[in-house]
């Protein structure tokens, strides 16, 4: 072989070899940047897939802050309910005059519904008396005095008032509109009678009334006088 032809080889093997690094160093180099676009991606992505997560957490945040705040705020809330249960005096007088109204109406009805089942006897000519009426119907007046029980006839006691519940009871007369010309001891301890009428005086009655023990004054004769 020739010096020339040696030469020659010998350069065409450095220019392949040279060909070849520079496809290698290029197939580096594309290897290189897809792993500098995939990494990118992959971390922009773990970003994005971190603020989305953020960003979906925040709904229930708020929703945590909001029940706080309404737990705050309960007891304002407790407050006002109280406030709104208080009654306006003129609309608890209201209704405590309704109260009265229905109290006095069911008395009443009780008086009428009594007076049904009355017996209902002529008295003597020359006694006095016009007639008697007996009722099996009436009831104990009820009490809130507690036993032993002793009669008081002072008025204004409570005993007074209960005894003239059981006389407007009786007759059916309110005791705004009674008068009572004498209440007293009928001869025990458990018995008084009283003599009342209306205020324009168009009759008179003498009611007796009992003691029962724990349940007030009873009603057991009216006689309705001359």
């Amino acid at each position: 072989m020739s010096h020339n032809q040696f030469s020659t080889s010998r350069y065409e093997k450095r220019d392949k070899k040279r060909k070849t690094n520079i496809v290698l160093n290029t197939l580096i180099g594309i290897v290189l940047v897809l792993i500098f676009v995939i990494g990118s991606q992959l971390i922009l992505g773990a970003n994005q897939s971190e603020k989305t997560a953020k960003y979906n957490e925040q709904p229930d945040i708020k929703l945590a802050s909001e029940k706080e705040n309404t737990e705050e705020e309960d007891p304002k809330k407790t407050e006002e309910t109280e406030e709104s249960t208080v009654d306006d005096p003129e609309e608890a007088e209201e209704q405590k005059e309704n109260g009265s109204e229905d109290t006095e109406s069911k008395e009443e009805d009780k008086t009428e519904d009594s007076f049904e089942q009355a017996k209902i006897t002529e008295g003597e000519p020359g006694s006095g008396i016009a007639e008697t009426i007996e009722n099996p119907a009436w009831e104990p007046i009820g009490t809130s005095q507690s036993e032993p029980h002793s009669a008081n006839y002072t008025k204004g006691s409570q005993d007074w008032n209960e005894m003239t519940k059981a006389l407007s009871y009786a007759t059916g007369i309110p005791e705004s509109e009674m008068i009572i010309w004498f209440l007293g001891n009928n001869g025990s301890p458990n018995d008084a009678a009283g003599t009342i009428s209306p205020k324009d005086q168009s009759a008179k009655y003498k009611v007796y009334i009992t003691w029962v023990e724990n349940q007030g004054w009873k009603p057991t004769k009216i006689e309705k006088l001359d």
